[in-house]
């Protein structure tokens, strides 16, 4: 991983619109190592073209690091420098490499949010029977990250199915409340202890489920869990 952050010549991180260097540093096993070294001067700008070609050069030479750490950033030189998939994050003070560490982590867990794994029910048969399944229990035991609610109502609220079959482990407290606001209706059998099958089906079979998508279920982006 790669990071470049805009200094002065005291060390101090500063705005984009300043005179200072630009260093790029690597990760590497022994730690952050500058690698790269670029002098920029942005306190005195001709017109916004001066500035487009003085930022389309600095990201040119940016090769695979994507972000930079600068005290503020704003207007022009922002939209270019993500046009150019470099991101800011913001800082301010004394710089010293080991801030890196933290920059790192906090990106790590980012990413790892924005590519949260997408769970829905399986088609079973045609599309025309429109008839769907999913087993909760597994899903939710093996990943802490994912919840019924995450995986369920955005399915309901997007599919037209006419059955839906789901193996749970107990009914998560958002469930009722949210079949009568789909217009659903359900059938619960206890398959054996601690394993339940809920059979779902729309009160009404329509072509038409826009409605669906106008409901807000309390609790979307968290909530309890339908297995564990």
């Amino acid at each position: 991983m790669k990071i470049a952050v805009f200094l002065d010549d005291k060390e101090q991180i500063i705005p984009f619109y300043s005179s200072g260097i630009i260093e790029i540093y690597s990760d590497e096993e022994s730690g952050w190592e500058c690698v790269n070294q670029i002098p920029l001067d942005l306190t005195v700008q001709k017109d916004l073209v001066d500035v487009q070609v003085k930022v389309q050069l600095l990201a040119s030479e940016f090769e695979d690091c994507n972000l930079l750490v600068v005290e503020n950033i704003k207007g022009l030189p922002l939209v270019l420098l993500q046009e150019a998939g470099i991101g800011i994050w913001k800082a301010s003070g004394k710089f010293s490499p080991e801030m890196f560490h933290f920059v790192k982590e906090k990106l790590e867990k980012a990413i790892k949010a924005q590519q949260k794994k997408v769970v829905r029910p399986t088609l079973v048969g045609n599309e025309q029977e429109a008839e769907y399944e999913i087993d909760m229990i597994p899903l939710l035991s093996g990943d802490r990250s994912l919840n019924s609610i995450d995986i369920l109502v955005p399915f309901i609220q997007e599919t037209n199915f006419k059955k839906l079959q789901i193996v749970c482990s107990h009914l998560p407290k958002w469930f009722n409340k949210a079949l009568e606001e789909f217009a659903l209706t359900s059938k619960l059998e206890e398959m054996e202890p601690d394993v339940l099958r809920v059979t779902v089906n729309p009160i009404d079979w329509s072509d038409d489920i826009s409605f669906r998508k106008q409901v807000h279920i309390p609790g979307m982006g968290g909530g309890c869990s339908c297995g564990g």
